[in-house]
C-alpha cells in the first residue's frame, strides 16, 4: 500500500536534510517517498531516503551524523544488487555528510545504502518505496530510535525497532501489537555502543502495528504505524 504524497518540492528538500528529525512526512508532486533512520556500527546516526520521480527515476539520499569532523565517508548505493553509484565526502565541521543523487529506478526496486568511514565505522540499510513505513523519534530518556514496518505479499509484516541509547549493554524488551492485540515479544541486550535492533515477523494486513519497548534502565519507547494510511 504505497503512500500517495502531496506537497511542495521545498518540503522534500527540508526533509532530506535532517538526520535527527522526528516522524517522516515529506512530499512532492504526488511522488512516493520513504525516509528511514538508524544507527551505524558505532554511534553515528543515519537517514536514508527514496523519492520517486516521474520518468522511471528515483531520488536517493543518505545523511550521516557522526560528530567527527573531517572524517572521509564513502557512500555506495545499490539498486537490486547492482551498484548505482559511489561517492566520497569529507564530514563538515559538525561531523555530518549528506549525499543525494537521482538514478534510474521504479517503486518496486530495492535500494541498499552502505556508508563506510575512514575510521572503519559502517552504516548499511536496504529500503524500497513499496509497502514500507518508517518513523523516528526519541525515547523517554532521549535515546534515538527508528521504527519500521515492512509488508510482504502473504499478509505478513516485519516490524523492527532500532535504538541508539546512551547505556551500554542495557537489556531491551519490545512487544508488538496488531490493532491492540499483542502478537510478538522479543528481548535483546544493547552492544557496547548502546545500539540494539529488535524485530519480529507476524501476520498483519491494513492494521495498526504498535511497538512498546522498555529498557533495564527504565527508558520507554512507544510508536504506532497505521498500515491503512
Amino acid at each position: 500500500m504505497t503512500k500517495r504524497i502531496v506537497g511542495t518540492l521545498a518540503a522534500v528538500c527540508l526533509a532530506l536534510a535532517g538526520v535527527g528529525a522526528g516522524a517522516t512526512a515529506a512530499h512532492a508532486d504526488d511522488d512516493d517517498r520513504v525516509s528511514c533512520t538508524g544507527h551505524a556500527s558505532k554511534n553515528a546516526q543515519y537517514r536514508v531516503t527514496l523519492a520517486e520521480r516521474d520518468d522511471d527515476r528515483v531520488r536517493t539520499a543518505m545523511s550521516v551524523d557522526a560528530k567527527k569532523p573531517g572524517q572521509r565517508w564513502t557512500v555506495t548505493v545499490y539498486r537490486n544488487g547492482d551498484k548505482a553509484f559511489r561517492t566520497t565526502q569529507r564530514a563538515n565541521g559538525q561531523g555530518n555528510i549528506s549525499v543525494a543523487r537521482t538514478v534510474r529506478g521504479d517503486d518496486d526496486d530495492r535500494f541498499r545504502f552502505v556508508a563506510v568511514s575512514s575510521s572503519g565505522q559502517r552504516a548499511a540499510r536496504t529500503i524500497e518505496l513499496e509497502d514500507l513505513e518508517c518513523r523516528s523519534g526519541k525515547g523517554s530518556k532521549g535515546s534515538r530510535y527508528g521504527y519500521s514496518v515492512q509488508e510482504s505479499g502473504d499478509d505478513r509484516v516485519t516490524a523492527q525497532l532500532r535504538v541508539n541509547g546512551p547505556k551500554k549493554n542495557a537489556r531491551w524488551t519490545a512487544t508488538f501489537y496488531r490493532d491492540g492485540k499483542k502478537v510478538a515479544t522479543t528481548s535483546k541486550r544493547a552492544n557496547g555502543n548502546g545500539n540494539v535492533t529488535l524485530g519480529r515477523t507476524f501476520g498483519a494486513d491494513d492494521d495498526r502495528v504498535k511497538v512498546v519497548a522498555t529498557s533495564s534502565t527504565g527508558e520507554r519507547i512507544t510508536r504506532t504505524i497505521d498500515l491503512d494510511d
